[in-house]
């Protein structure tokens, strides 16, 4: 009876001890501005701390955590068979650095004949972002490349200060290039909106990777995709250039969880 006891703790202890081990994996460093990518297997829901976050059907989940978040968060696991699992994460401090630029007084303080221009293409992104969540699927899953080559010019989060002026954080990277150069989709994504000449992005692409998860390509001199395309990784979507609020031809890439800023960088770390 005692052995009979002892083989049917060991299988319980075993079998616990197997879930927990292979129940999920998450790609990616857990700090400030920073994305993650998960897979689980027999999940039910996941949420981080009290965000209920999407699972596709292979078990892909993204989450990520804002350039200025803090402190400690929880991922809880609910399985199919009525097992939970907490996961504790706690952020460390990022420091940022501070960039000093000269640029024409007018992208500073734009013109007065310029507000309304500005509001209806403000307009136009929220519309495109509100669509945004709305897809389950990962298209993130086959993973991430650079979406340009270059000298990366302008790093994240870095605290901009425009003619002495010191304005918001610079919510995405730089990649100084020669106009003309191709710009690739950094993974597979439906073109939200693409947009012509607006004031600050000049000519743009915002793509929605599933999940809240989307990014964004900034001054480009010409498109190569239009509203609702699909994309896949690699895809040519447009070639460098220097419109909207620039100095010189560059790419600016921006990426978001939702409404989190987030690091680019972080992504290309991710190996799945």
């Amino acid at each position: 009876m005692i052995r009979k006891n002892l083989l049917i703790l060991i299988f319980i202890i075993f079998s616990v001890s197997l879930i927990t081990a292979q129940s999920y994996k998450i790609y990616g460093k857990a700090e400030p501005g920073n994305i993650l990518i998960g897979k689980a297997e027999g999940v039910k829901e996941i949420f981080l701390d009290n965000t209920k976050l999407q699972v596709d059907k292979n078990g892909f989940f993204v989450f990520g955590f804002d350039r200025d978040a803090k402190g400690t968060h929880s991922l809880l696991f609910k399985y199919q068979k009525g097992k939970e699992e907490i996961k504790k994460i706690k952020l460390p401090k990022r420091n940022y650095v501070v960039q000093k630029l000269k640029i024409a007084e007018k992208y500073v303080t734009p013109p007065k004949e310029e507000l309304e221009r500005i509001e209806s293409e403000s307009q136009q992104m929220k519309n495109a972002r509100s669509e945004v969540g709305k897809i389950e699927e990962a298209f993130f899953s086959n993973g991430f490349i650079l979406p340009s080559k270059g000298r990366i010019s302008g790093v994240f989060g870095s605290q901009r200060v425009l003619n002495g002026v010191p304005k918001n954080p610079h919510n995405g990277i730089d990649i100084a290039a020669n106009e003309g150069d191709p710009v690739y989709a950094a993974t597979d994504g439906i073109v939200r909106i693409a947009g012509d000449n607006f004031y600050y992005n000049g000519n743009f692409v915002l793509l929605d990777h599933g999940q809240g998860l989307t990014s964004v390509y900034l001054h480009m001199c010409k498109l190569n995709v239009k509203t609702g395309d699909t994309v896949k990784r690699g895809d040519k979507i447009g070639e460098v250039g220097s419109t909207g609020r620039s100095t010189s031809a560059h790419l600016h890439w921006g990426v978001q969880w939702y409404g989190k800023r987030i690091d680019p960088m972080s992504l290309l770390s991710i190996k799945f």
